[in-house]
């Protein structure tokens, strides 16, 4: 039974780099929890850590923060493992909608001394401000952040300024965001949540085309946010995309023609 356990460890280690089988991956992980006592302190806390990690990722926010409180009460030291699955605990908390415990985690992560940590504790607070719709606060922490975060960080922050934006159809500040695109997204997304705000950025892009009658741009938008979503295999954002075509093609009268099926097509599969 240890050397199944062991490597049905291994395996899930291996495959769950697969970002196009992150819900199967997922599942496999729980697989191996069913063997915990045949693994070393070290593994169970290496499990325990990457299925937080895998939960956010396959957006299971109970579970994750359940599996993270597990992770981190078994690892003594302060490991990036460790302060990553906080992180995600934290934002679990936050898509939950439950900002005052986001909000107690986050002085604990703050404390951990990692070059991460810095710049996730501002976007972190930030889009806490943005989701209780305290705008007065959020928007000048989101529009600061911008100009003081690395390249590959900006999304999260343009993200909830787009939300904002559009909600209070402030079209010429969505325009000079969409204006800086090339300096404000990452040029090389490897992890699922990267992949995620990128699609999340794009299909906000496509509905602040719409919505001001640039169809053409709209569709070219949504073609890249199909494209981000389907490299993490997410179905449900990818139905949302298409949902949202249909949508403003029936609003605003406007055909889809053959050309732009095709772009969605070729994309979609």
């Amino acid at each position: 039974m240890k050397y199944i356990a062991k490597g049905l460890l291994q395996k899930h280690l291996i495959e769950r780099l697969d970002l196009k089988r992150l819900e199967k991956s997922f599942h496999d992980g729980q697989e191996v929890l069913h063997y915990l006592n045949f693994l070393s302190l070290e593994e169970q806390i290496t499990i325990y850590l990457r299925m937080t990690l895998l939960a956010f990722a396959t957006k299971k926010y109970d579970e994750c923060i359940q599996l993270c409180k597990v992770g981190v009460l078994l690892e003594q030291n302060d490991t990036e493992l460790k302060a990553r699955a906080y992180l995600a605990m934290i934002n679990s908390y936050l898509l939950s909608g439950n900002y005052d415990e986001a909000e107690k985690a986050l002085e604990i992560f703050e404390l951990f001394k990692y070059d991460f940590v810095d710049e996730a504790v501002k976007i972190t607070r930030a889009v806490i401000k943005a989701k209780k719709k305290e705008y007065d606060k959020a928007v000048p922490m989101l529009q600061s952040y911008i100009e003081e975060l690395g390249k590959e960080n900006k999304v999260h922050l343009i993200i909830e300024l787009l939300d904002i934006y559009l909600e209070t159809e402030n079209m010429k500040a969505v325009a000079e965001i969409l204006d800086k695109e090339n300096e404000l997204l990452p040029d090389h997304p490897q992890t699922p949540q990267k992949h995620f705000d990128i699609g999340m950025y794009y299909r906000l892009k496509s509905v602040c085309n719409f919505k001001v009658g640039l169809f053409e741009e709209g569709i070219e938008a949504i073609a890249h946010s199909l494209n981000h979503f389907g490299i993490i295999n997410d179905l449900k954002e990818r139905e949302e995309c298409i949902r949202i075509v249909l949508y403003y093609s029936s609003k605003y009268s406007k055909a889809i023609q053959p050309c732009h099926a095709n772009l969605l097509k070729k994309v979609y599969n």
